[in-house]
């Protein structure tokens, strides 16, 4: 074995030749002495320990090449002074290859070690373009999807149970799939225990708490793609760049939720970002959870095509945006605004009107009804208060903000009339959803109507009431079809997701607004606290489409006569849906009446203007 001094290209380890790898890593400021120990990747018998020498330095960086080793039987740790860590930039973490293996890794004292992957090999790929407009964004989180379908255990936990269910995403009409953490994450909450022996010597040990991490948020090996996930250690970058492959062969985006500590540097979430683009082609980033540098990753032209998602991005951050739309604000108040005055909560008309046609030609935004940290789109109407008792937290934990509402009864129940309120109001959601301009997102299962039976906030759950159940009943089918009818109608009718915002006036002289707002009257929005009711009228002329849309939402209790525009000569309005009746069908339907419309209470209905004959 030779050791030469390294390249200091990037951190972490990589591989310079068959026998080589060179390690560049960062020594903390008050460490004497500093080393790389190297244990054979079975037995876990220590083989070397390579001395981090001055020669080796640039300021606390080291950067050491060994040669003479075979790859990929080693892992290794990093030595300061008396301790030994994990290099957290390492690229795969080796002890955690089967998810929740408890027996096995006491008998190991929950022992884990840095291991090396082969990201420099070269792999083919398919680049994948979807334009901000066409996005539809399905949220999924690995394991629970997979164990959602009741799939054999071979595909439970893995890429190879999320890819079987690609036909499935491919029929939703989802373009963009977002996944919960990928990279490699301790999912047992691991207690420190201090042992005492006969002699009175003091030994610290690991102890299981007998919680979950299951969704993977906190501190975490950001590098590594998680072993559990993609085959073993010695697998995970080949089973990431494989899941990757196949999707994009499929025509979707991928799209990681990263979910950074509070303490992780500014550095090493730049460079991991970075990382993932480079080696494995991602696509996009749901940032949450920390203070990223969000200015540093915008302006940060290895970024340039990667799409960023993040809860707050500073007005100067997006003022300063030109050329391609990669930002895109991502957080809870489109759901906010449309739960309150969907559940008769003193919601604003005008607040919703807004975020209707939230947009901007130089970034961009994501709406949803429901997310994971948060009722799922089922409980919240069946919930009007959080149920968090399994999460150990005496019911704590989770947000009391849920503008939830249980529609008579708290829970599951067998009353008809309660389930056929609460399925209206997923109709409503929907709706209201996949018609607004911003990006749609919606979570695995919510379009079959998936309960955590009023847990909001199931991040140690692992089980049914975390996992994303697709059970089958009439109601729940029917409900998915709508969601599919909806998005289908949506990809359909530019007019409804431009990419620049509504000017709402007719500035191409095409006869109607490019958008306009009406009330119960044509042209006439009313303002007051007591409406309830909004008609939006898009014109299809401003994106070259024949047929104009007309969506009449009305949040009143009761049934609102809402007036129709008047449309060119030749042209009739016809009735694709309305939310309290739907009969699986979309197909516009002709209506009598041309001056008004009738809409039931707590619905929403839409109208295409067609010429008759064009359908």
């Amino acid at each position: 074995m030779k050791v030469l001094r390294g390249d200091f290209r990037e951190y972490g380890p990589r591989i310079s030749s068959k026998d080589g790898v060179v390690f560049t890593v960062a020594i903390k400021s008050t460490t004497e002495k500093a080393s790389i120990l190297l244990f054979d990747i079975k037995t876990k018998k220590q083989l070397h320990e390579i001395e981090l020498l001055p020669e080796f330095a640039v300021g606390r960086v080291y950067s050491v090449e060994v040669t003479g080793i075979e790859i990929d039987k080693i892992c290794y740790l990093i030595k300061e002074d008396d301790k030994t860590a994990l290099d957290p930039y390492c690229t795969a973490i080796v002890g955690r290859d089967k998810w929740g293996d408890i027996k096995e890794r006491q008998t190991k004292e929950f022992a884990v070690y840095s291991g090396i992957s082969h990201v420099e090999k070269k792999w083919k790929d398919t680049k994948v373009v979807v334009a901000p407009s066409d996005m539809i964004l399905y949220k999924l989180h690995m394991r629970g999807f997979t164990a959602g379908f009741n799939m054999a255990a071979s595909k439970v936990g893995n890429f190879n149970g999320l890819l079987s269910k690609k036909s499935y995403l491919k029929s939703m009409g989802v373009t963009s799939i977002e996944l919960m953490p990928l990279y490699d994450f301790e999912e047992l909450f691991l207690d420190n225990k201090m042992l005492i022996s006969p002699k009175g010597m003091i030994t610290e040990t690991k102890e299981f708490s007998g919680k979950k991490n299951y969704w993977g948020f906190g501190i975490a090996n950001y590098f590594a793609p998680k072993a559990s996930y993609f085959g073993g250690a010695s697998n995970a970058c080949e089973g990431l760049r494989n899941m990757v492959s196949n999707l994009h062969n499929s025509d979707f985006e991928v799209i990681m939720e990263m979910a950074f500590a509070a303490e992780t540097s500014d550095d090493l979430i730049l460079e991991c970002l970075k990382y993932y683009v480079k080696y494995f082609h991602i696509d996009g980033f749901h940032i949450v959870g920390c203070n990223a540098p969000i200015g540093r990753i915008a302006s940060e032209p290895y970024l340039a095509d990667t799409k960023i998602f993040y809860e707050f991005i500073p007005e100067e951050i997006l003022c300063n945006e030109k050329g391609k739309k990669h930002l895109f604000v991502y957080n809870d108040s489109f759901m906010n605004v449309t739960r309150q005055i969907e559940n008769h909560m003193n919601g604003s008309m005008v607040q919703f009107a807004n975020h209707m046609r939230r947009q901007n030609s130089a970034y961009g935004f994501v709406n949803y009804m429901a997310n994971v940290n948060g009722f799922s789109l089922w409980d919240s109407y069946s919930y009007g208060e959080k149920h968090n008792w399994d999460n150990g937290e005496d019911n704590r934990d989770g947000t009391n903000n849920n503008y939830s509402f249980n529609y008579g009864v708290e829970g599951k129940t067998t009353n008809k009339t309660i389930n056929a309120n609460r399925f209206r109001e997923m109709r409503n959601a929907f709706a209201a959803l996949m018609l607004s301009q911003s990006v749609p997102l919606f979570v695995a299962a919510d379009e079959a109507a998936a309960t955590h039976l009023g847990n909001n906030n199931p991040y140690c759950q692992d089980n049914k009431v975390g996992y994303t159940c697709f059970t089958k009943t009439k109601s729940k089918d029917s409900l998915t079809s709508f969601v599919k009818n909806l998005i289908e109608f949506r990809k359909n009718h530019k007019c409804l997701r431009v990419e620049s915002p509504f000017l709402m006036n007719d500035y191409r002289h095409l006869g109607l607004p490019d958008m306009s707002f009406h009330g119960t009257e044509p042209w006439m929005m009313s303002i007051g606290e007591e409406q309830k009711a909004l008609g939006v009228l898009y014109n299809g002329a401003y994106v070259d489409e024949e047929e104009e849309v007309f969506v009449c939402y009305n949040f009143h209790y009761d049934a609102v006569d809402m007036a129709l525009p008047l449309l060119a000569p030749g042209k009739r309005w016809r009735l694709c849906f309305n939310t309290a009746k739907y009969t699986d069908d979309f197909e516009p339907k002709p209506i009598h009446d041309q001056q008004s419309i009738n809409v039931p209470g707590n619905s929403i209905s839409v109208l295409v203007g067609v010429k008759p004959g064009k359908r």
